[in-house]
């Protein structure tokens, strides 16, 4: 019996062993270099299609898609912003459509500890405002990552302010 174990398991072994170091594993190596170059080439192709890009006084780039009406929010004001989350390869990391039933997601303004940068963008739209931004990772996660977003990634959301209720 521990022959025949021999004779299939150990060969059977080898051979997965074999073909596992053979397989071209996908690794990618995330550098601030490289964030660099992705970050450029994506807002060349947007500029490319005739958007206009600006940059806050942070250094988050936006484009504003659609402009707004009424006042913009004010910390403790209540606002509600239907938003996607991806990365420059257009892998989805997070969305409001997945977490709510009226696909927004609602919160007080300045009252939560979020990106700063997510509170500097979200500050300057008023209700019906969609935006698309991208915060390079310096002003997001860095070299460290979170979760499903690698070391050096920046973060692209497209959003639209859905409603401001104000504080009073």
């Amino acid at each position: 019996m521990i022959k025949i174990l021999k004779s299939i398991v150990l060969p059977g072994l080898f051979l997965v062993l074999s073909l596992a170091s053979c397989l071209n594993v996908d690794t990618v190596e995330y550098t601030a270099a490289k964030e660099q170059q992705e970050l450029s080439t994506y807002l060349q192709n947007l500029a490319g299609k005739g958007f206009n890009i600006d940059t806050t006084a942070m250094g988050v780039y936006y484009i504003r898609m659609t402009e707004g009406t009424g006042p913009f929010p004010v910390a403790g004001d209540t606002i509600s912003i239907k938003y996607v989350g991806y990365l420059l390869n257009g892998n989805v990391f997070d969305t409001s459509f997945y977490t709510s039933s009226d696909s927004s997601w609602t919160y007080v303004y300045k009252q939560k500890e979020l990106l700063a940068a997510w509170d500097e963008i979200t500050g300057m739209m008023n209700t019906n405002c969609k935006m698309e931004f991208i915060i390079p990772s310096a002003l997001a996660y860095g070299s460290l990552g979170a979760g499903s977003i690698p070391p050096y990634s920046p973060l692209v959301f497209v959003a639209i302010m859905s409603k401001i209720k104000t504080k009073n």
